[in-house]
């Protein structure tokens, strides 16, 4: 009876061992057909297509900040009054500390009502002026009347603080040139004509050409396109032709986007991945694989 009870149960358990291994095999197969389904199906959402970035436009409007730009000021606006205004350096934890500043935040800073009648003048990131008119308007809105930001932030009131300052190259992300490009005041320089190709097949249509990749001509559509210097402007071409460009004058509002196209490319494609995470998780995980 021991015998025949013991050749049941090796029996049962070679049968349970081979249905389990016929049932995962049929998983996987099912797996890789459904893999291959969703793969072929979604190639173009793994790619920034050219409709995505008017999604991407339709988006940031949505949600765009409230903004206010009578805050923003450049230096040579309040250089004789200088010194009736208290610096704030407004960044959160900052490397460095500027000298004679407050540093606080704008979150905290507006919830400090005892300043609200100084004369304020806020020191911020260097390149974003949508945050600045943003950090106006909610300064504004919790009583500041006196508020002034500087616009190139920190980066600009070093080169004022500087004796001898030397010719600078801003860099700017791809991702807050974005930003920037959807909800502020933001010009585009393209280097070359297979710059300005590979932009108006991205989407960003609204760029200057330089006529030549000189600086001299940079500096002219600087100069003409930033509003008396209140505005950014993004030169955008390859690392070599930021390279060939005889940098020989410090611009406060130019900056150049770092990485060149390929970078904007590889953001764009981050974003959308991001976006369509939000609506088809599932098919999203398929493609951030490739």
């Amino acid at each position: 009876m021991d015998k025949g009870n013991s050749w049941v149960a090796a029996s049962n358990s070679i049968i349970n061992y081979w249905a389990n291994t016929l049932f995962a095999l049929s998983l996987g197969l099912i797996s890789v057909v459904c893999y291959a389904q969703q793969d072929s199906s979604s190639p173009s959402e793994c790619s920034a297509s050219p409709e995505y970035l008017s999604k991407l436009e339709r988006f940031f409007g949505s949600n765009k900040p409230v903004q206010d730009y009578s805050c923003l000021t450049n230096y040579p606006a309040i250089a004789k009054n200088i010194k009736s205004y208290q610096l704030v350096d407004i960044r959160n934890n900052p490397d460095t500390p500027v000298s004679n500043a407050w540093n606080i935040p704008v979150d905290e800073l507006k919830l400090k009502d005892f300043l609200a009648n100084r004369s304020l003048l806020l020191l911020g990131e260097s390149f974003s002026r949508v945050q600045q008119a943003t950090a106006c308007a909610t300064l504004k809105k919790a009583g500041f009347a006196s508020v002034k930001i500087l616009v190139g932030g920190i980066a600009q009131w070093d080169q004022i603080n500087t004796k001898k300052p030397k010719p600078k190259r801003q860099p700017v992300s791809a991702a807050d040139f974005i930003y920037e490009y959807f909800n502020g005041h933001v010009s585009v320089v393209a280097a070359t004509e297979a710059a300005s190709s590979q932009l108006n097949a991205l989407g960003f249509s609204e760029h200057r050409l330089l006529p030549a990749n000189t600086f001299s001509n940079v500096a002219d559509i600087v100069i003409g396109a930033s509003d008396g210097g209140y505005d950014p402007v993004v030169y955008i071409g390859s690392p070599a032709d930021s390279a060939t460009l005889e940098f020989n004058q410090h611009l406060p509002n130019l900056y150049f986007l770092q990485g060149g196209i390929e970078t904007l490319v590889a953001q764009l494609r981050r974003d959308q991945l991001i976006e369509y995470s939000r609506t088809k998780p599932q098919e999203a995980s398929f493609c951030a694989k490739k």
